[in-house]
């Protein structure tokens, strides 16, 4: 479970807050929606809750745990192991394949030989099992973001945060992804937090999350 306690976010000098007080809980293997207008603090609320950034008060639980309680190297071991990001630009390696690209994160914690088939078996799954050794350049817009989703499913996290995850895609493409990200939690046990513009993915979510103003609406 996640639980947001109280979380504010400040920005500048003088300090504006962004964040003004949010509460909420969300409950294991949930597909989360973050919605709002533009500037009502979705993307800072992804951020301040994925440990990718920090709240300038209140608190962020895992599992009970708090974690601002953390040390600098049991973060970056969480989010290594329980985490999984993917955002609106895929920021996909240049000069690696994409099954390299698939297979960085457990790379960075010595299990990319282990996940190797893992890694070919999502890429077969998200239907460019012919493009192992393709480079970003070589895929299209919607295959390089596929790409970007099974890098985030790599280590089997948690704990998926995604912002406008389709947000560089088109309605076809866009609706396939989605369609991915809701088979996570459902087939991997994964909780999904996204924030989206678009209504008809917000509707997918099985909790909402609305902002306005920096402020939960109820």
């Amino acid at each position: 479970m996640i639980k947001v306690d109280n979380v504010k976010k400040s920005f500048g000098e003088p300090p504006i807050e962004i964040l003004h007080g949010i509460t909420f809980e969300i409950p294991d293997k949930s597909f989360v929606s973050i919605t709002g207008k533009s500037g009502s603090g979705k993307s800072t609320l992804l951020y301040s809750m994925s440990t990718l950034d920090h709240p300038t008060s209140g608190s962020v639980y895992f599992d009970g745990v708090e974690i601002s309680s953390m040390n600098e190297k049991e973060v970056h071991e969480f989010r290594n192991l329980k985490m999984g990001f993917i955002f609106q630009f895929h920021y996909l390696l240049p000069e690696l394949s994409a099954l390299e690209n698939v297979l960085m994160p457990a790379r960075r914690t010595g299990q990319h030989i282990a996940r190797r088939k893992r890694a070919v078996d999502l890429l077969t799954e998200f239907g460019i099992e012919e493009k192992l050794d393709r480079l970003p350049r070589q895929l299209s817009g919607g295959e390089q973001q596929r790409v970007a989703i099974a890098r985030s499913l790599i280590q089997e996290p948690k704990y998926i945060f995604a912002d406008e995850p389709t947000g560089n895609l088109d309605s076809a493409n866009g609706e396939i992804v989605m369609n991915w990200l809701k088979k996570a939690t459902r087939d991997s046990n994964t909780t999904v937090i996204y924030v989206t513009h678009d209504p008809d993915f917000a509707a997918l979510a099985d909790q909402k999350i609305l902002l306005k103003d920096g402020r939960l609406e109820i």
